[in-house]
């Protein structure tokens, strides 16, 4: 199974928080400590939820966590653990959630007031979804909102009373916070091309 091709250091971190269940890996969403989802992932691929439950793992204090990674697939999460094994090695306090495909600012401003110590970094895909997600949590981050929507071949975004348009190909978080004037201060993390996600790259399709 290629789940087993993950680097040693990185299953033993996650191995508490997943099950193994004959050929699949599952990761348990949970929402006021019940499981309300679980994310798949076998050999046919990976089936991310969505809910407003979340996949987390820290083995520290959260107060101690120094940095924390947020992305839509635990799947995604550990692959790129897999490629950056420093983040999961002491003295490196850590933590990792995935919000399934849907995030919430709900969930983040939760996140938020239990990590208070935590740089924020993303490990959303590298496709329009992901950037998008990017920009959701930046604006999260000092408290606002933007919404978000694509007009053919552009994204266009809604803040603080005014529309922008960025073209898709071109649409990222540091353009987002250049027009919007935003300064969040998260750190994004993407697969190289041309993978859209670290699972991908790791598992070499797509």
């Amino acid at each position: 199974m290629v789940f087993l091709q993950l680097k040693p250091e990185v299953r033993n971190f996650f191995a508490p928080y997943i099950h193994v269940v004959e050929d699949k890996i599952l990761f348990p969403y949970t929402l006021e400590n019940q499981i309300i989802a679980q994310e798949h992932w076998s050999e046919n691929g990976v089936r991310i939820p969505v809910c407003k439950g979340m996949w987390l793992v820290t083995d520290s204090l959260p107060i101690s966590v120094t940095h924390l990674f947020i992305g839509h697939s635990a799947s995604d999460i550990l692959c790129f653990c897999h490629y950056y094994p420093n983040w999961v090695n002491s003295p490196c306090l850590s933590a990792f959630v995935s919000l399934g495909l849907l995030p919430t600012k709900e969930q983040f401003t939760w996140l938020k007031s239990l990590f208070t110590n935590a740089k924020i970094h993303t490990v959303f895909d590298g496709g329009i979804s992901g950037r998008v997600a990017d920009c959701k949590v930046a604006t999260w981050q000092i408290g606002k909102s933007a919404r978000f929507s694509l007009a053919g071949d552009h994204g266009e975004f809604y803040y603080n009373k005014k529309k922008y348009r960025i073209p898709v190909n071109i649409f990222s978080l540091s353009r987002f916070e250049k027009l919007s004037g935003i300064r969040s201060g998260i750190r994004t993390h993407k697969p190289k091309a041309p993978f859209e996600t670290f699972y991908q790259s790791f598992t070499n399709v797509g």
